[in-house]
């Protein structure tokens, strides 16, 4: 974590953030799985409690997905099924469930994983 600036300097990674009244408040994170050049893997995505259900997940996945759908086919990611909120956003913006993660997975504490095609790259 000390290293995020860093480790989403590299090719094909972005992070972003929200800001409320100049603290971030939340981010979210696009990198290369497990190496691939055809899957990114949504990460790192959070906000605080206050800031759940004001449009701020909506439109920092909209500014993740953008980017990635110029560099990727499709888009993984992993949490827990015990976070029924972000499983029904994650559902609603077009991921659809896997039965297991995808190979090359590193998260082992995960136990829901999702997939979406995204258009875009050639």
């Amino acid at each position: 974590m000390s290293r995020l600036s860093g480790y989403y300097a590299a090719e094909g990674s972005a992070y972003w953030v929200v800001e409320d009244e100049g603290a971030v408040v939340g981010g979210c994170g696009i990198a290369p799985f497990a190496g691939s050049r055809e899957v990114c893997e949504l990460q790192k995505m959070y906000l605080l409690p206050r800031m759940r259900g004001t449009g701020a997940a909506a439109l920092l996945l909209t500014a993740a997905l953008s980017f990635a759908q110029r560099r990727y086919r499709r888009c993984y990611l992993e949490t827990l099924t015990a976070m029924a909120a972000a499983n029904r956003f994650y559902a609603k913006h077009g991921f659809v469930p896997l039965a297991a993660p995808l190979a090359g997975s590193e998260h082992f504490a995960c136990d829901a994983w999702y997939i979406k095609e995204l258009s875009g790259k050639a």
